[in-house]
Order: structure tokens, then C-alpha cells, then sequence
């Protein structure tokens, strides 16, 4: 069995969102708020695991949890952008590791596919404040202004949506809204649905702010 560990904000669920339009594969999907970090030790408790994927989780606050799956020869690939603590040396363990300023957990996985899903990882790169590096990747990609006013909405409502004390403080579960964006491989496809996740985002985004 194989586990997608993941952030429930932007930046965790579009990581996932882009390595498993590329890479599908079934899988148990683990995640929580933006601020549950400490979720590694959910697949540890967990019988019959063949393999982990850990996105946008600090490997700092998993070293544990992480060795203890290294420990049972379980393969684990890694990718986050946040501090690490000491890298554990295993055979098992495949990392992408990045902790510039300037980077977050879907720029790495939108390198690793060589861009395939870009437009995806400039919501991503919005969603975690990286506004200049996102609007350089767009204009690089040749998406125009009101494309990069979207993918920043977009990435914006995606985020906002990951806080919350507890799950049941947010408008949607990080699985939910996982699922549901990966029913568009296109980003812009959401623009153009009425129905879609997009607009019930914003929605739920302006009426906190009313």
C-alpha cells in the first residue's frame, strides 16, 4: 500500500495535485490543516506500507517517524522546502530538498516534471507568497495578465482554505479538495465550469470577509 503524505494548504495539495497527473498511482492519501506538520506519524501506525510520498512536510518534525519507516526498508520519497534536521543516509530514502526563500514544494515537483503541469505550480508558488517568483515563471511560460490574475486567485483561495485550528474549521477537507482539483488538469478549466470548486472558494473566501 502505498501513502501520499501531504500539507493541506496550496502549496501540499498542489504537489501532490501535480506528481499524480503525471505519476497516477493508488494510494492512501494523509493530511490535516496548514498547521498539522506532524503527519508522518499517521503512516508509522499503518500496516501493509509498500512505499510514502511526503510533500511540504517538515522532515525536521518527522525524524522519527521518518526513520522508523527507513528502519523497516520502506521506501520513502521526500520533497519540501522547510528546515530538515539531519538527513537521514538510507537506501530508501529518495529526497528533493530545497530551502531557499525563494522555493516551495511545488516549484520542486514542477522541476522534477520539467514543467509538464506549470500552470499548476504558478497557483501553488501564489499560494505561499512567493508572488515575484510566481509572476516570473508565468511570464516565462507566456500566460498573459488576466491568466496570472487567476492562477493567484486561485492559489490565494487554495491556501486559505488549509487554515483552521481543525478540520472542521474549514470550508473543505484537504482530501476533498485535493480530489476534486485533480478532476482538472487544467488549471483555467476551473474558470470556465460554473459549478466548479473554484467559485465555491471564493465564495466562502468573501463571505469570511464580509
Amino acid at each position: 500500500m502505498h501513502y501520499d503524505v501531504f500539507n493541506g494548504d496550496a502549496d501540499g495539495i498542489i504537489a501532490l495535485l501535480q506528481l499524480r497527473l503525471s505519476e497516477p498511482i493508488e494510494s492512501v492519501l494523509i493530511t490535516g490543516v496548514k498547521r498539522d506538520i506532524k503527519l508522518l506519524s499517521q503512516v508509522v501506525a499503518q500496516k501493509d506500507i509498500s512505499s510514502v510520498t511526503v510533500l511540504d512536510v517538515s522532515m525536521e518534525k518527522n525524524q522519527d517517524a521518518l526513520r522508523s519507516l527507513l528502519d523497516e526498508k520502506i521506501d520513502v520519497f521526500y520533497c519540501d522546502h522547510h528546515r530538515t534536521g539531519e538527513v537521514p543516509t538510507s537506501n530508501y530514502l529518495e529526497t528533493s530538498i530545497d530551502t531557499a526563500p525563494e522555493c516551495c514544494t511545488s516549484l520542486l515537483i514542477n522541476q522534477k516534471l520539467n514543467g509538464e503541469h506549470v500552470a499548476w505550480a504558478i497557483a501553488a508558488a501564489f499560494g505561499d507568497n512567493l508572488k515575484a517568483v510566481a509572476n516570473q515563471l508565468a511570464v516565462e511560460n507566456g500566460f498573459d495578465e488576466s491568466q496570472i490574475a487567476f492562477l493567484e486567485e486561485l492559489g490565494t483561495l487554495v491556501n486559505y482554505n488549509g487554515y483552521g485550528a481543525s478540520l472542521s474549521d474549514l470550508h473543505f477537507m484537504p482530501v476533498e479538495l485535493y480530489q476534486t482539483l485533480y478532476q482538472y488538469p487544467n488549471p483555467f478549466d476551473l474558470l470556465s465550469d460554473d459549478e466548479s470548486v473554484f467559485y465555491r472558494l471564493r465564495a466562502a473566501y468573501q463571505s469570511d470577509y464580509l
